[in-house]
């Protein structure tokens, strides 16, 4: 099993968020930004190498992090994937979406520990995470020859590897895609 010191983090942040109106990094809970709220989790949980994908590298600035322009803009997560693999410098990358606010620090804990013999782990609750995984380095190759053939849904490409499942909290992984799911969610403590 991995340690925190081995994990860096990947948060996607670029996309249109069209379903969502403006970009979903920025949206608040209770006046704090998602990417706020996600980044405090993950430095609470012990994570130092955290960077930005895409997005605006103000937003990396205001929060302290890394920010990563996305070599592949408008190819969705697996270009994000494969632009924040490249600049890997540890043996793991965990990559989280940018609208899970309501992470916690024992979630971003757990999503890390890739067991020994799997090239990724990927988050469950009531249904597969994709996005909330975390990916050996030695797959950059494998994701760019998917990358490269024209593959841009990231479950097909882990569907090629050796994937186990880790079982999350729904309620910790909750992702806010519209607006009006904001009202619906607990608050954040």
């Amino acid at each position: 099993m991995s340690f925190v010191a081995d994990t860096s983090v990947a948060i996607f942040a670029g996309g249109k968020s069209s379903r969502f109106g403006s970009p979903k990094i920025n949206a608040k809970i209770n006046e704090t930004e998602f990417g706020s709220l996600i980044i405090k989790a993950l430095k609470r949980a012990g994570f130092t190498d955290i960077a930005l994908i895409g997005g605006d590298v103000e937003d990396s600035l205001r929060w302290g992090v890394d920010f990563i322009q996305d070599d592949y803009p408008e190819s969705g997560p697996v270009g994000a994937l494969l632009t924040a693999m490249k600049v890997c410098k540890t043996e793991l990358l965990m990559t989280l979406p940018c609208d899970v606010p309501y992470i916690d620090e024992d979630t971003c804990r757990q999503l890390s520990k890739l067991g020994i013999g799997f090239d990724v782990r990927v988050a469950r609750t009531d249904s597969a995470q994709w996005l909330c995984s975390t990916w050996r380095r030695s797959t950059c190759e494998a994701i760019e020859r998917e990358f490269v053939s024209g593959e841009r849904a990231i479950h097909e490409v882990i569907e090629k590897l050796n994937f186990e499942f880790v079982d999350l909290s729904s309620q910790a992984l909750a992702n806010i895609n519209e607006s009006h799911q904001l009202k619906h969610q607990p608050k954040s403590t």
